[in-house]
């Protein structure tokens, strides 16, 4: 498959389970494309939604149409995730941490969440055939959306279990992908600037932590994204 464009840090999230399941490569790959720098608010937007579009148009009806019926869902479960190709596939980002990719192949659709998903939902998804990192899907009828939503929420578990990383990073994130909360973590404690966040994706509050201690300003902020007030502790 097709590396991500433009990251080099990715290839963690889903690199084994699109290269070592034995899937044949997608109907109509795309090419690598290089993302233009963002400027509107909808993360879907930019030129990556673009290239997904051309992606999916490429396919036959009604297979087509079933492909672009899961992204539709994809976008309802997940708004606060970046629509973007990686692998040459369409995927779905939450800050730096990918979530999953999927495309059509010659007699089935697949999604890509990853083996430790996969090996997780076996029991849970019956009727559906999968290989390691792979959930093969019908090829004209898109799944039901409480069956993405069900491999959605797995998948965003499995990346909160990652964290902390070993260099001390933590986040965790709301289950339809917007960041909960961000930060780093120094001998098990919060330590430095940290970040939380709404379920809506709007700034709550933020300031630093000194081993678990909050020191400092901190700042609250409104729905809109204005500070509020801003507290002092010392």
């Amino acid at each position: 498959m097709s590396r991500v464009c433009g990251s080099s840090s990715s290839t963690s999230s889903l690199p084994r389970s699109s290269r070592s399941s034995g899937a044949c490569a997608p109907r109509s790959p795309t090419a690598c494309v290089r993302p233009e720098a963002r400027t509107a608010r909808d993360p879907m937007a930019g030129s990556d939604a673009a290239e997904i579009t051309r992606h999916l148009a490429a396919f036959p009806a009604p297979q087509r149409q079933a492909l672009e019926a899961i992204r539709s869902r994809m976008r309802d479960l997940l708004p606060g995730a970046d629509e973007v190709i990686a692998w040459g596939m369409p995927s779905y980002r939450v800050d730096s941490d990918l979530v999953l990719s999927f495309s059509g192949f010659s007699d089935h659709n697949s999604l890509f969440p990853g083996a430790g998903v996969v090996k997780a939902m076996r029991t849970a998804l019956p009727g559906y055939a999968s290989t390691k990192g792979t959930i093969h899907l019908p090829r004209d009828v898109a799944p039901p959306a409480a069956m993405l939503r069900t491999v959605v929420r797995a998948r965003i578990e499995e990346i909160n279990a990652g964290y902390p990383k070993a260099s001390g990073a933590a986040k965790a994130f709301y289950d339809n992908g917007h960041l909960k909360h961000r930060g780093r973590m120094k001998d098990g404690e919060m330590h430095g600037a940290w970040e939380f966040f709404r379920r809506d994706g709007s700034p709550l509050r933020s300031g630093r932590f000194d081993r678990g201690r909050q020191v400092g300003p901190w700042t609250t902020y409104d729905r809109s994204g204005k500070p509020h007030r801003v507290t002092d502790f010392g």
